[in-house]
């Protein structure tokens, strides 16, 4: 069929050369003449009817030969719906409102294929919508007008009628998606399940974080998948505004408030898995966009090993943890694994002879045995609030979950004063940055000297698909900015390709590189002196601090990442 119509211009739009390519067939089978298509051509370009519905009013053809052709033109299977068997129960596998929409109506399903009936072929975003929606390979069938509305009309009224009932059902199979509301609203329903399907294949994915951010023209989805966005979708611009209203019902906030910031949260069961999801809604121009971060309530990864931590500063941190008080401080930007480290090391200290209490926003994973505070701002908990009731339980050890503020800061170094082993985040790009960042808070130099214990820095970088990785020679340009004449014996630097397993992308999974410096002599005499950031450095790794960049390269000479992976989330020192 494309052989006889590569003369087409290719730049004309994608409907124009639809209707060229229609009326082209029209003309070749014989079914019509040069000045009937000229006559509708005008009238089309008149009125924006569809050039078959101008034929079948002007008595041309009829809508079985609209359908055949449409069906020839675009190398589609034609359907008799007076004489086909339709599965009722497929007539359900998308709603209603959705059918009426796009026009289309499911008739049967074989193995993992929907065969659906329309007049004319759908938009590949359309079915790309309804493939998400039904989790099946979507087979397009051209059909009769006339008998395909009254079809898809009758399924309607059938539909509403079985609605309330329909959602009873889901409420039961998943609570996650049970509705308080216009029960039997059918494009509710619709977004309920697109969005449980977002959801699902984001956790499916790996993803972190799933971005719903609106445009003029579209609804982009995009998740975050090894610390990287990869788009995941568009969807049409009025699917927006509904989506981003259920996420605040099960999130339970305000859905009249469409022009300031709102945070909230909620928990969705995805095949016996808890799965906790923070919401975050921001006002634009062209709607709310949403981000929400996908946290698992269950952590795999409990140990310092599996975490990626060299065995020299797994046995450091560790040392920092067995002292019986001080500040152990965690630094790094958000998204670095920061939260996961902290969890690690509480699973290290608990025992049942130490008291363990955390102060969290939010609480990401729930730990048995410990006493986990949810900040709640409504509320007025706030860390330094929680901190000081924290300090009245008789705690022997604290977890921080962020220092925020000047309040906060002082409270936990007061703290580790008073007999407390205090763990804490901070968002510093480094170690050292970690003391000057307190000292920016306005926190006394000889308390921080004082009352730290050690600080550790880290990044995540993306591994080496197992399945695609291959070693490679790095060249005298590449070892030569990694400091090296050539490579250390028993190193292998690898890349991988990209396969079916990485969805191409070379990569899969992370792990972290770290930093970490014990405070001694040395670097309290700096702090005392408020010294730079870049004068403690040059104190620590004077003292045996191994750089994050040199944490790095030993990942990338056991092969299990990349240099280029190394230098996008650290800088060469």
């Amino acid at each position: 069929m494309a052989e006889r119509f590569k003369s087409i211009n290719k730049n004309i739009t994608p409907a124009e050369k639809e209707k060229i390519l229609f009326g082209q067939m029209l003309l070749e089978k014989g079914l019509i003449n040069k000045k009937q298509l000229e006559d509708a051509l005008r009238i089309q370009n008149r009125t924006g009817e569809l050039l078959g519905s101008i034929l079948i009013k002007n008595a041309h053809l009829t809508e079985e030969e609209i359908a055949r052709a449409t069906a020839d033109t675009f190398d589609l299977e034609y359907i008799d719906l007076d004489d086909a068997d339709i599965d009722q129960d497929v007539i359900e596998t998308i709603p209603s409102a959705l059918s009426r929409r796009y026009g289309i109506l499911p008739i049967k399903k074989e193995k993992n294929k929907l065969y659906v009936a329309c007049d004319r072929p759908p938009l590949i975003q359309t079915t790309g919508n309804l493939r998400r929606l039904t989790g099946s390979q979507i087979v397009v069938c051209i059909a009769e007008t006339s008998i395909l509305q009254t079809l898809i009309n009758e399924t309607a009224k059938t539909t509403a009628a079985a609605m309330t009932g329909i959602t009873t059902t889901m409420s039961t199979i998943n609570p996650f998606f049970a509705e308080k509301k216009d029960e039997d609203s059918e494009l509710e329903e619709s977004i309920i399940r697109l969005l449980e399907e977002i959801i699902a294949r984001a956790f499916k994915e790996r993803a972190s974080d799933i971005h719903f951010e609106p445009f003029k023209e579209r609804l982009r989805i995009r998740f975050r998948v090894d610390g990287v966005l990869r788009d995941m979708e568009t969807f049409p611009p009025e699917t927006s505004a509904p989506l981003i209203s259920r996420l605040k019902v099960l999130s339970n906030l305000n859905i009249a408030e469409k022009r300031a910031p709102q945070d909230g949260g909620f928990t969705f069961e995805n095949l016996n898995k808890g799965l906790d999801i923070r919401v975050s809604i921001l006002p634009n121009i062209y709607g709310e966009k949403a981000v929400l971060r996908l946290l698992t309530t269950e952590k795999s990864k409990t140990d310092f090993e599996s975490l990626g931590m060299e065995p020299g500063v797994s046995s450091l941190f560790m040392s920092l943890l067995k002292r019986p008080h001080g500040l152990i401080l965690i630094a790094g930007p958000t998204g670095s694994g920061k939260s996961t480290s902290l969890y690690a090391s509480l699973l290290a200290v608990r025992s049942p002879e130490v008291n363990i209490t955390t102060v969290e926003d939010p609480v990401e994973y729930k730990i048995d045995d410990i006493t986990q505070v949810q900040v709640d701002q409504a509320r007025k908990i706030v860390f330094a609030t929680a901190l000081r009731s924290i300090l009245r339980q008789d705690p022997d050890i604290i977890m921080v979950g962020e220092i925020r503020d000047r309040e906060t800061a002082d409270m936990a170094l007061q703290a580790s004063l008073t007999g407390h082993l205090v763990l804490a985040t901070i968002h510093t790009n480094d170690a050292p940055g970690a003391v000057t960042r307190l000292l920016e808070m306005g926190c006394e130099s000889f308390l921080i000297a004082s009352s730290v214990s050690g600080v550790m820095s880290q990044r995540l970088v993306r591994l080496n698909c197992e399945s695609c990785r291959e070693t490679f020679d790095p060249t005298d340009i590449e070892l030569k900015r990694f400091g090296y004449s050539s490579l250390p014996a028993g190193a292998g630097w690898a890349r991988s390709s990209g396969c079916r397993r990485c969805e191409r992308k070379g990569y899969k999974g992370r792990t972290g590189i770290f930093e970490c410096f014990r405070m001694d002599k040395n670097i309290r005499q700096e702090i005392m002196k408020e010294s730079s950031a870049e004068k403690i450095r040059e104190t620590a790794v004077a003292n045996g601090m191994k750089p994050l960049f040199q944490d790095g390269i030993l990942k990338v000479n056991k092969g299990i990442t990349t240099p280029e992976e190394i230098l996008r989330v650290t800088t060469l020192e």
